[in-house]
């Protein structure tokens, strides 16, 4: 469903200035985000929201397009390296992608051919040609308890404060749907995204777990060449297999390949803290036994109906 069906939306004329909310729970842990029409969103998203999620999906595309979908930290640069080493035949390090959610569309506008390009919005937020098939679409999914600890530490680490409060007062947001999206929770992002490879069949997509490719990586290497129509040696996907491991990017990404003008005001220089460990299981050392339980509890309530086999693995 694209946004123009999605919403009965005002003319532009009358779009104001958005201010930020912050919702604290009930043991005072604070979260900070924008609304529109019912939908949370990322504080950095530009201007009243409703303009710019207007630019997203009227997007003109280009026949090699890609757009990396992912919901915050799944993997997102972990992939886009990949993706993009593959495109353009080189092992440089990419740093961090053009994202939809956070730059004026004439940026990618200006974007020489082929693009890659990424977004964490939910599925009736993304460019209307995707959703027609006139670009490609990866899409990654991992499993929610790592994604909840990796977001929580990821938060806690930069210079804005998204969130001030306990990793418990997190996971109690993590749970709702008050909390930092690209229009929704995970459970929103992940239910609308499913549904959407259920639904429409003009979607060219692709959809790769983040557990998979940390345990064969080479073939879901191959299966992004394969996808992206991109012919390529088994020497040099080997390579791109060397080059993007944790240590190897993690490392790269220390350097000036890793900074960028748009996030200066989130890390030192404008450098992201997206490399903490990478592993699959890291809840366990987070997680109470409570927290567990009630994580389960209402993963069962929201995602048990869900029309396509989302089971994960979690160690």
């Amino acid at each position: 469903m694209l946004l123009s069906k999605f919403f009965e939306r005002p003319t532009r004329t009358i779009f104001l200035k958005m201010e930020c909310i912050t919702k604290t729970n009930y043991s005072g842990n604070a979260i900070t985000f924008k609304r529109y029409r019912g939908r949370t969103f990322h504080p950095d998203t530009p201007g009243n929201v409703g303009e710019h999620l207007d630019d997203i999906t009227s997007l003109p595309s280009r026949p090699e397009d890609v757009l990396l979908c992912t919901f915050a930290k799944s993997g997102t640069h972990w992939v886009f390296n990949m993706a993009k080493m593959i495109q353009t035949k080189s092992l440089q390090y990419s740093g961090t992608p053009k994202m939809l959610d956070y730059l004026d569309i004439g940026t990618f506008n200006k974007m020489a051919s082929p693009r890659l390009f990424h977004t964490h919005m939910t599925y009736p937020f993304i460019p209307k040609a995707a959703a027609e098939g006139k670009m490609k679409v990866i899409y990654v999914l991992r499993n929610p308890k790592d994604v909840a600890c990796s977001y929580y530490k990821f938060l806690c680490n930069v210079k804005t404060k998204e969130y001030d409060g306990s990793f418990d007062g997190f996971l109690q947001h993590f749970l709702s749907e008050e909390f930092i999206g690209s229009g929704g929770s995970w459970f929103t992002h992940t239910r609308e995204w499913n549904t959407a490879m259920l639904t429409n069949p003009d979607l060219k997509i692709l959809c790769l777990r983040y557990e998979n490719l940390k345990k064969d990586i080479y073939q879901n290497i191959v299966r992004i060449a394969e996808f992206m129509e991109v012919d390529h040696e088994v020497s040099f996907l080997k390579k791109v297999e060397e080059a993007v491991s944790f240590e190897h990017l993690k490392n790269e990404h220390a350097t000036v390949l890793g900074e960028r003008e748009l996030w200066k005001h989130k890390g030192d220089n404008g450098r992201l803290p997206i490399y903490r460990k990478g592993i699959i299981g890291d809840w366990k050392n987070m997680f109470t036994v409570t927290q567990n339980e009630q994580f389960d509890a209402v993963y069962k309530e929201k995602m048990t109906d869900v029309g396509v086999n989302i089971e994960f693995d979690y160690e």
